[in-house]
């Protein structure tokens, strides 16, 4: 399983982003206040335990902790 995993880290990194933007895109899409603050904490959240800190992933957190306040 490790042997895989480390064969196929960067489709598994692809597909890992490509659902995370289009979760952000159908929670910028839905009309409501509440789903943007769920979003928001579990960018949050995925944003503490990653190893990879980015300006894009600061930004969509501020993005999201900005328009719930």
């Amino acid at each position: 399983m490790v042997d895989w995993i480390l064969a196929h880290w960067d489709s598994i990194f692809g597909w890992f982003g490509l659902a995370v933007a289009t979760a952000s895109g159908v929670v910028e899409l839905t009309p409501t206040k509440k789903d943007n603050t769920i979003w928001g904490k579990i960018v949050g959240l995925l944003d503490k335990i990653s190893i990879v800190n980015t300006p894009a992933n600061k930004a969509i957190l501020e993005k999201y902790s900005k328009k719930n306040k």
